[in-house]
């Protein structure tokens, strides 16, 4: 497990302005690392022996500045390829930096990678003493702790036999569990390492809270504005190697989130215009098609009460999705229904037109070109991402393939959201009433 702990060597760090503030643990300023990046190995050996450069900068953070008080828990939140590993890595003293400086000021623990550090052919309990040595600690330290590491990872039956003979589940068990016993001044964790089930996820999450509450200096990263929300005194927020916010935890991960879900609507509108785009393209495949000889589902889309496209619908409000087609039928009794499966194309739920008599054609028959809007009043889905394929059907009895006169396969899609700072993977999240009764 890569991990460090030393007693850093910095400069003097002076308290922030005002006497009665409490002191700096971490100081980072005008922070910088760029990468060179080759289009093939042998440039570099070209870039030697020329002197011409033939590499380009790839610069992974740019910029950073900000301090970390004594005692306070900081949550770095960002999306993948942010720099947030390249920055906890250069203050935790892994890697260098191309520009700035970092201060720190205290015993510094970090957990940035598993797996460094232990030996398989050692036994657990010896790969134990091992890790916790990586980590700064004495012998005797790290010795105390074995009991409590061993019970933590509840690896007490195999704990003596070669950590090779461990699953890949069990030694990232045993090197976070000893990673985790570290009682720092200045602490670093991935929320990302805490490794195995639920319930041994939620016991790393409550050590991690333990060292939250002990005053100990946090910079934790986490994909979760809920977490940060919850364990964090502030938050940094990094995208594209730069800090785009610092402050409150609670306002820093709120602003986070709204930017994720902006992301996903407008990706999703180009997803369903793409799939719009594509009907009249794969009627010739027939990949997501079915029928639409004379008549055509020409666009399904998920839309506000404007009838303006969106991306993302908040759970507990209307979701409106409009069917539009264009052609004309020989058929009566015209109507469209919707499916709507979950990402992995497992089907929620569905709405068939003819339930409540709703056929698109009237007494003057069917329009060549009109649309049909269903709404559901209160969405009760829960938060993930949802595809909706379409069809117009004639009304017949019973009903066969034959009344499909247009099948468009995910047609659309759209994507939930939860007014809550915790994400959940529910299928179905209606909204409820509460009462207590007292005895």
């Amino acid at each position: 497990m890569a991990m460090l702990s030393d007693d850093l060597e910095a400069g003097e760090l002076i308290p922030l302005a005002g006497s009665s503030e409490p002191q700096c643990a971490i100081r980072v300023t005008d922070l910088g690392k760029a990468y060179r990046l080759y289009q093939q190995p042998l440039d570099f050996l070209k870039e030697i022996i020329t002197g011409k450069p033939r590499h380009h900068e790839h610069w992974a953070i740019q910029n950073v500045s900000f301090e970390v008080l004594r005692g306070r828990v900081v949550g770095i939140i960002g999306p993948n390829g942010a720099g947030k590993s390249t920055l906890l890595k250069i203050i935790a003293g892994l890697l260098d930096a191309s520009t700035g400086r970092v201060e720190v000021a205290g015993r510094l623990s970090a957990i940035l990678e598993l797996g460094t550090g232990f030996h398989p052919d050692v036994s657990g309990r010896d790969n134990i003493v091992l890790g916790g040595m990586c980590l700064g600690m004495t012998r005797a330290e790290i010795e105390a702790k074995v009991p409590w590491i061993i019970d933590f990872s509840e690896l007490a039956e195999v704990i003596d036999q070669p950590f090779r003979t461990y699953s890949s589940g069990m030694q990232a068990r045993l090197t976070f569990a000893t990673a985790i016993s570290v009682d720092p001044e200045i602490f670093i964790v991935d929320e990302a390492l805490a490794a195995g089930d639920t319930a041994f996820v939620n016991k790393c999450m409550k050590r991690v809270r333990q060292i939250c509450e002990s005053g100990a200096t946090v910079l934790f990263v986490s994909h979760s504005s809920g977490l940060i929300s919850e364990l964090c005194d502030e938050a940094i927020w990094i995208d594209k190697g730069r800090v785009l916010m610092h402050g409150n935890a609670q306002r820093v991960s709120k602003a986070y989130e709204q930017s994720v879900w902006d992301i996903e609507e407008a990706r999703n509108l180009r997803e369903t215009k793409k799939l719009s785009q594509s009907v009249e393209s794969t009627a010739e495949t027939g990949k997501y098609e079915l029928g639409g000889g004379t008549l055509q589902i020409s666009s399904v889309e998920v839309i506000d009460i404007e009838g303006k496209p969106i991306g993302v619908v908040r759970n507990g409000q209307p979701l409106r999705i409009r069917v539009s087609w264009a052609g004309f039928s020989e058929h009566k009794q015209i109507y469209a229904s919707l499916r709507i499966d979950t990402a992995r194309l497992q089907a929620v739920t569905g709405i068939e037109g003819y339930d409540g008599g709703l056929f698109l054609d009237g007494d003057d028959g069917l329009p060549e070109r009109g649309s049909v809007i269903y709404e559901v009043p209160e969405l009760a889905l829960g938060e993930g991402q949802y595809y909706i394929s379409a069809a117009l059907c004639r009304h017949m009895l019973p009903k066969g393939a034959e009344a499909i006169l247009h099948y468009v396969e995910k047609a659309a899609q759209f994507s939930v959201s939860r007014n809550s700072l915790w994400h959940f993977n529910y299928l179905y999240d209606p909204k409820f009433t509460c009462r207590i009764e007292r005895s």
